[in-house]
């Protein structure tokens, strides 16, 4: 199945959150522009939404996946995963070299992967979670991975207020993917003590852009809409919010008490629910 967003939109949407990501970890300031002394950033200082992880462990992940969802596409082999991610993890500089130097190991492991992406046709044949796939499966993969991860890095140092709002077309497809390829691959290994339905209310009246439909909803188009089966004889929940709000409460980074959301039916289902974590 091909992803909602087009191709281009997907890779002009994880080029411009890796350059977020280096942004926020330059401390605000063009990191191209900017001496490596500048880079002043704590990489000690502790991710709220990722427990005990600090800033150093959670970009040293992003890069090591970015470069392995890279490699995964560039090996091309559909019946075999791709190996070498603890490798990618080792490559990465000590915290004690600093901000500068894990700056620019985040680039060349984001660049790398985006040059992959490029020049890789979207339906490669490649390994996926569920098996042989297509090679867009891994664009789609790492733009979600890089934006709710970007989202901690930014949250981490300034704050929820501090983030960058992600596109509307973007942050439901984000929704989608969780639902349609990770709540099933990850997921609990327990049924939902709930039924969720997700409804994503767009702030654009015409809906999403032709090519921008999401592949795994219910209803396609203006508030598109995904359902989370919980288990037999299990109560519903309704929750309703913009779409970056709705991705953010199913990656477990903001709690059901946000006030951007509209919660109906089992609340206590959804509230256990989300404290046994739905990525798994």
């Amino acid at each position: 199945m091909s992803p909602g967003l087009t191709r281009e939109r997907m890779l002009d949407a994880i080029e411009a959150q890796v350059g977020l990501v280096r942004f926020a970890l330059a401390g605000g300031v063009d990191p191209a522009a900017a001496p490596a002394t500048d880079l002043a950033t704590d990489l000690a200082t502790l991710v709220p939404s990722c427990p005990e992880w600090t800033i150093y462990d959670l970009v040293t992940h992003l890069g090591a996946v970015n470069r392995w969802g890279g490699a995964t596409v560039r090996d091309r082999n559909p019946h075999e995963r791709s190996r070498g991610l603890g490798d990618a993890m080792r490559s990465a500089p000590p915290a004690s070299a600093g901000a500068a130097a894990l700056a620019d190991w985040y680039a060349t492991q984001a660049s790398g992967m985006l040059e992959t992406f490029t020049e890789t046709a979207p339906d490669a044949p490649v390994w996926t979670f569920s098996g042989p796939g297509r090679a867009d499966f891994w664009l789609r993969r790492q733009l979600h991975e890089t934006a709710v991860h970007r989202w901690d890095l930014e949250d981490a140092l300034g704050g929820p207020t501090a983030t960058t709002p992600l596109p509307e077309d973007v942050a439901v497809d984000t929704v989608d993917e969780f639902c349609a390829v990770m709540f099933p691959h990850k997921g609990p290994r327990r049924s939902l003590p709930v039924t969720i339905r997700l409804r994503a209310v767009l702030h654009a009246p015409e809906g999403l852009a032709t090519g921008a439909e999401p592949v795994g909803a219910r209803s396609p188009g203006a508030d598109p809409e995904w359902v989370l089966t919980g288990a037999e004889e299990a109560g519903e929940v309704e929750v309703t919010g913009p779409p970056e709000t709705l991705a953010l409460l199913l990656w477990g980074r903001i709690g059901a008490d946000d006030p951007a959301l509209e919660i109906s039916g089992d609340r206590a289902g959804l509230d256990a629910a989300l404290e046994a974590g739905l990525a798994g």
